[in-house]
């Protein structure tokens, strides 16, 4: 994540909204060195939300950790394999 003046953002607003847009970078901007708000794409702050309303599901947080520890451990199967099991394919 850059940081920028806001000086600097507004002599370079159109290059770094492009930036921000095409990379999907997020900008913080300072106002005398302090930072006061951060530029980020659409899509960057939908993917924000949505992560944001996910984890405030109650035990969506444990549900992921222990999804993911069952993959480490190899419990788990392809789709293909679920697809086969339930003759849906």
């Amino acid at each position: 994540m850059d940081t920028i003046a806001i000086s600097d953002l507004r002599a370079n607003l159109p290059r770094l909204i492009n930036r921000v847009s095409e990379r999907l970078e997020r900008l913080v901007i300072t106002v005398s060195g302090m930072p006061k708000a951060v530029v980020i794409s659409p899509e960057e702050l939908e993917s924000l939300e949505e992560t944001a309303e996910v984890l405030a599901t109650p035990g969506a947080l444990e549900a992921i950790k222990k999804s993911r520890k069952e993959i480490r451990e190899g419990k788990f199967i392809t789709l293909e394999e679920f697809e086969r099991k339930n003759k849906l394919k």
